[in-house]
């Protein structure tokens, strides 16, 4: 058996096993195993883990020290696919993101520095800087707080993170195809318009009313044959175009993780995942995640790459973002509450700052992304999350 010092941290909606890179074998290809037995993965269809079974638990992060001055800390972020028994690491997992200054500060791998300590992460898969402010007392991260952030139960520290020029990680090209708005043809449906852009990762989105939604749909989306038939066609062929496979109908077994899917229309009400009710007037755009199935909130990743397409003229989701006050200093009742400021008790949360903000309502209620923007580039998107450390200790695993 080999001993390796773990730590279990939720980052934002996901949780995932955090490793320094110095505990991990030299030999990086022995990786993949180590963290499928690590999560308790076997080969079945459903998976056994004693993290838990579902997708938002299935992550590994590693963290190393960076070298160079401008970062502090690398981290590379894999997702395991639990059911085709595999390891991906093309991709990044915003929410993950979260937990990674804390966990450098709390590790001594960062100075820590009161009030607010700065982490400049370099993240490896995508390679590029995201910075992480962290509240810190007495030497270590702060996990009490009053910032709330939809999908996760409570309040905590907030943890502000700021994307850095986050276009074309994968492909090298915020637009990979140089079109705003592409045509995925789908057999017995016809030309479906979809927006392919790769910012913090890789996302495909159309609009709601274009495949027959309303867009506020919830879980009723994990039993339509027909249109999990339909993510499942519009998510290979984005695959196809990304570069992540080869063939389309490879990505339902070998890019299982990467591009997310987004389907957006304009602002409505609706019954969040916990029977809040969400107003339209509180957003400037209603969307919706789905991967292999519904995502009970919004993906980080999926929510820069959506908010950057809501300010950029040409997209699918500019054609439906709210105009006029879209982008305000204020995002009024639907923006929750954070380092003490006022908030009634949904799922809402919003980043601190003037201006750009877009506020996403989806089925976990409310979160916005200040999206900075010159012309078709990317300059930055900044949202608030929250971290905290479940459990830290040794890890147990067979040789690999």
């Amino acid at each position: 058996m080999r001993k390796i010092p773990c730590t279990y941290i939720r980052g934002g909606t996901s949780r995932a096993l955090f490793f320094k890179e110095e505990d991990l074998p030299e030999d990086k290809s022995l990786w993949p195993e180590l963290f499928i037995k690590a999560l308790g993965v076997r080969r079945t269809a459903a998976g056994l883990s004693a993290m838990g079974v579902d997708f938002p638990t299935h992550k590994v992060a590693v963290i190393s020290p960076h070298q160079g001055p401008e970062a502090d800390v690398d981290y590379n972020f894999f997702q395991v696919d639990s059911e085709n028994y595999y390891v991906d690491n093309r991709g990044n997992c915003g929410n993950m993101s979260s937990a990674v200054g804390p966990f450098a500060i709390d590790e001594g791998m960062v100075e820590a520095r009161e009030p607010e300590t700065v982490v400049r992460i370099y993240n490896t898969n995508t390679r590029r800087i995201i910075t992480s402010r962290v509240q810190v007392k007495d030497g270590k991260s702060c996990t009490d707080g009053d910032a709330v952030i939809c999908g996760a139960p409570g309040s905590g520290s907030p943890v502000w993170l700021s994307f850095e020029r986050p276009g074309g990680g994968l492909t090298g090209k915020l637009f990979p195809t140089g079109n705003k708005v592409d045509l995925f043809h789908i057999p017995g449906r016809g030309d479906l318009p979809v927006t392919l852009i790769d910012c913090a990762n890789p996302v495909v989105l159309f609009k709601a009313a274009d495949v027959g939604l309303t867009g506020t749909e919830l879980t009723s989306l994990n039993t339509q044959k027909d249109f999990i038939e339909l993510v499942g066609r519009v998510r290979g062929m984005a695959a196809q175009v990304f570069g992540l496979v080869d063939r389309w109908e490879d990505a339902a077994t070998k890019s299982t993780y990467m591009p997310f899917v987004g389907i957006v229309s304009p602002p409505q009400s609706y019954e969040d995942m916990d029977g809040n009710r969400i107003e339209a007037e509180e957003m400037d755009i209603c969307c919706r995640s789905f991967i292999t199935r519904l995502h009970r909130a919004y993906p980080i990743a999926a929510s820069m790459a959506t908010a950057a397409a809501a300010r950029i003229p040409g997209t699918v989701v500019y054609e439906v973002v709210r105009k006029g006050n879209a982008f305000r200093a204020d995002s009024g009742a639907a923006c929750g509450k954070a380092q003490g400021a006022a908030a009634d008790d949904r799922n809402v949360s919003r980043p601190i700052g003037a201006g750009n903000g877009v506020v996403l309502g989806h089925a976990g209620g409310c979160t916005e992304v200040q999206m900075e923007v010159d012309g078709d580039e990317v300059i930055r998107g900044t949202v608030l999350r929250t971290a905290n450390t479940i459990m830290r200790g040794t890890l147990w695993v067979d040789e690999v």
